[in-house]
């Protein structure tokens, strides 16, 4: 796996690599290799390589203290080391928000002072029409930004040193899950139900896979043997950067959003059940029954006319796997397992994102706190108040 912004990944080999730029032609980077056994192995290789060429300086001649030569030569850079969706995402926000303010900036320039200001300017009016962008998005932004310079400096560009980066602070707003009458509702309509919209949000709310996973799911990937599912491939609609192409956008089918979005998660019985009376051939798509997958625009398009059909409410798609992953955790599901199910690379994520403990369950564990008979008589016997209900019954 790469490490970010390095340009140093793991082959499927086994063996590291690291590449860098070694010289410009036509104002093209030309790219020069090493390999090694281990991280710091390949790392020091490169160092090594840097220092005897007899080119230090690796930038490109014209305009090489701009911006826009670095960005260029950055995202030349990655475009084999990640995915393709990652690659237009980091492309859309170098064209959409960086060059707008970076553009005629000469890069000695960018110090700390330089990037509050452009923080400041994405707050104020950095979405469309001059809007306000969220402090979530402007983050993104900056961590891009930050990668960028941080690639300029290994590559001898006139990088400043911009110190840690002061990200924008924004109110935290609790993810939402299905209330309790919401979800029983919502079950009993899927339950009798037999459409592929039915089939696809009962599927999501008792396995929390994402929307793009749950498009680009087979019937193969089910397991009806050991009662488990495979998650290894999603659908999502990405910019098209194609200039032969008359679309804006296109899906694709790649590989779930990280490496640890692999996996396999155990089927309940019931669902197991459930899915054995709908089976379709194994090549076909499980929203589909066809050999075509949907994309997640169009299926939520479906889920949000099948909750409103039913009068369930208003919730977007993601609330499923909120609700699946509190639900898991109010029933006992240790935490470590709830992460590897819903294809977290740390239990971090689980914890502060997708886990949100009922009132009821707060109140069943504060109850917890009760003092024992011991405690409780001689505390009451001093007070001379009456006994309370305690662990092993009235104290």
């Amino acid at each position: 796996m790469a490490r970010k912004g390095e340009n140093i990944f793991k082959r499927k080999d086994g063996r590291w690599e690291a590449r860098y730029i070694h010289h410009y032609e036509n104002g093209k980077a030309k790219y020069r290799y090493v390999y090694g056994s281990t991280y710091r192995e390949v790392k020091a290789k490169r160092t090594a390589e840097q220092s005897m060429s007899g080119n230090p300086c690796r930038v490109p001649p014209g305009r090489p203290e701009a911006f826009p030569v670095l960005a260029k030569a950055w995202l030349d850079d990655i475009r084999d080391t990640v995915k393709e969706s990652t690659y237009t995402r980091y492309y859309r926000v170098v064209e959409k928000y960086l060059l707008p303010f970076l553009e005629e900036t000469a890069l000695e320039k960018i110090d700390q002072k330089y990037l509050n200001g452009i923080t400041s300017a994405l707050l104020a009016r950095g979405g469309t029409g001059g809007s306000a962008l969220a402090p979530k998005t402007v983050t993104d932004i900056l961590c891009v930004l930050k990668s960028i310079l941080n690639y300029g400096k290994e590559n001898h560009f006139c990088c400043p040193d911009i110190g840690r980066l002061k990200y924008p602070q924004g109110k935290s707003r609790p993810s939402r899950t299905l209330t309790e009458e919401s979800r029983r509702k919502l079950e009993r309509c899927l339950l009798t139900s037999d459409d592929d919209v039915s089939l696809g949000i009962l599927f999501t709310l008792f396995t929390g896979v994402r929307i793009g996973e749950l498009c680009g799911l087979r019937w193969s990937d089910i397991d009806f043997g050991n009662a488990a599912v495979s998650i290894c491939r999603t659908v999502e609609r990405i910019a098209d950067l194609s200039p032969d192409t008359p679309g804006k956008t296109k899906v694709i089918l790649s590989g779930p959003k990280t490496e640890s979005s692999f996996r396999v998660i155990p089927l309940p019985d019931f669902l197991l059940n459930y899915l054995k009376g709908r089976r379709r051939s194994g090549d076909c798509y499980l929203l589909t029954g066809s050999r075509t997958y949907t994309e997640p625009h169009q299926y939520y398009v479906r889920y949000r006319k099948y909750l409103e059909r039913n009068a369930i409410g208003s919730y977007p798609f993601h609330t499923l796997r909120h609700t699946f992953a509190t639900r898991c955790i109010e029933t006992g599901f240790d935490t470590k397992s709830l992460s590897e199910i819903l294809g977290h690379s740390s239990i971090h994520t689980t914890l502060s994102i997708y886990v949100h403990p009922s009132m009821q369950q707060k109140r069943a564990q504060m109850e917890k706190l009760a003092p024992d008979i011991t405690q409780s008589e001689s505390l009451y016997k001093r007070s001379g108040e009456p006994g309370l209900k305690g662990k092993s019954g009235t104290l």
